[in-house]
């Protein structure tokens, strides 16, 4: 799948949707074809908010060149811009999901659409951005709803490969990519099955299921044993030095070796107390830079991530609550995370639902989240959790362009985004669903 060698399948996916992309992408040119030959775009008169400072009522944000020009109260328009009147509306900067699978698979019930878990436990060596479709139905419905950013990643493995950065804007994978290696995904064992998204032991004895989470925290640690190691050789033999029986390059092992060093970030997918001690356990035994996505107990430990800087991706706020959990649990944790000074942001998971982000920040605002922090946890955090912050998260000169125009908070159900920028070219508002509303609106009276 995410291999060089396994790329095949995937690219002839690719190719049998290629026409009807063609045509729609044709479509969107033509309707693009005069801001893009501008370039440069003022939105003026609006309350711009740029999430790392001050609301600006009546504000003015410039967008040249893909980038932020200038943001401010008294900006001068360039000559020959296109100017939006913003009047009465809001400028944000676009949304980030922080975990999704977004164009790794299109209809859940059709395996032919879904590419999300290579066969094997220990996967290191997957690269998540060569099996995304560029073309996927689900990209536009997403961007509709301001979210111009995710993380997307395969899941269900011990080590299920490194999770792709990617703005949702773009012919093919690579150009869409802003980290193509943005972290390694892993899921760490329990009783219960795998952490996060993982699969579980269905109905196998708790004894069993037990010894199997025991077996496979083991080999995860004599993985990462080997992977260090490897490091070491790698490290000697490139300063000049002699190793005796070096072993031959291993694809698994190389691409471990930038997490071993501390250079990329280790996803854990985890969801119970026991999970999070055992990853905080590899975290000191190995130097390991982790973050935690998707834990339903990170709220009873809040203290001691925010002391050790871990941030956490929590989410979906729209889950059932556990059987032995408060009511409240899922909703209250980003709150309870936030308060106790733990960087947090958020994911949906999936991939049909990517659209919906915001409404899981308002859920959570609504059991304790502040405002203001939910929406940094939509843009600012994760931008600096995944090390992109000096480029996007928010709404200052010199980042890239990606601005939303709102009728209003976009964490508020009845607000619409009017304007969307994505690397400072203005994306169409129409989709699969828009497409289907103006047809059937448009049908013959009987």
């Amino acid at each position: 799948m995410r291999n060089a060698a396994r790329w095949l399948p995937t690219a002839a996916r690719y190719c049998r949707g290629l026409l009807a992309a063609a045509i729609g992408a044709a479509a969107v040119t033509s309707e693009l074809d005069a801001q893009a030959a501008a370039g440069t775009f003022v939105i003026r008169g609006g309350t711009v908010v740029p999430v790392v400072g001050a609301q600006i009522p009546n504000g003015t944000v410039v967008i040249s060149q893909g980038k932020i020009q200038a943001v401010g109260a008294n900006v001068q328009a360039p000559q020959g811009a296109t100017v939006i009147d913003a009047t009465g509306l809001f400028v944000y900067p676009g949304m980030i999901d922080s975990g999704t699978e977004l164009g790794l698979t299109e209809i859940g019930s059709v395996p032919g659409s879904t590419d999300t878990r290579e066969i094997g436990d220990f996967n290191p060596q997957d690269v998540a951005l060569t099996a995304v479709n560029a073309h996927s139905e689900l990209i536009p419905v997403t961007r509709v709803n301001g979210v111009t950013t995710v993380v997307t990643s395969a899941t269900g493995a011990l080590m299920s490969g490194t999770a792709a950065l990617i703005d949702l804007w773009g012919w093919t994978p690579d150009e869409m990519a802003i980290k193509p290696r943005v972290a390694q995904v892993m899921s760490y064992p329990s009783s219960g099955g795998l952490g996060g998204r993982g699969g579980g032991f269905g109905a196998r004895p708790q004894g069993d299921a037990s010894e199997t989470a025991s077996r496979q925290v083991r080999a995860m640690r004599d993985f990462f044993a080997d992977a260090r190691a490897y490091a070491d050789v790698k490290a000697k033999v490139a300063a000049g030095g002699s190793v005796p029986n070096a072993p031959r390059a291993n694809q698994a092992m190389e691409s471990l070796v930038p997490a071993i060093r501390g250079e990329m970030p280790i996803i854990f997918d985890v969801n119970t107390i026991d999970q999070i001690r055992g990853v905080l356990t590899l975290a000191d035994s190995f130097k390991l830079k982790v973050i935690l996505r998707g834990p339903r107990d990170a709220w009873r430990v809040a203290d001691t991530l925010a002391a050790r800087k871990i941030p956490v991706i929590v989410g979906p706020t729209t889950q059932v609550p556990g059987s032995d959990d408060p009511y409240d649990a899922l909703y209250a944790q980003p709150g309870v995370l936030a308060k106790a000074g733990v960087k947090i942001a958020f994911q949906t998971s999936g991939a049909s639902d990517v659209r919906d982000l915001p409404y899981n920040a308002a859920l959570a605002t609504a059991y304790g989240l502040d405002m203001d922090e939910a929406v940094k946890a939509l843009t600012i955090n994760p931008a600096q959790i995944f090390g992109v912050a000096d480029r996007y998260g928010s709404l200052e000169a010199g980042k890239v362009a990606n601005v939303m125009v709102t009728t209003g908070n976009p964490l508020d159900v009845r607000s619409n985004v009017k304007y969307l920028f994505i690397r400072g070219e203005q994306v169409p508002l129409t989709d699969r669903h828009t497409k289907l509303y103006e047809q059937f609106r448009a049908r013959p009276k009987p």
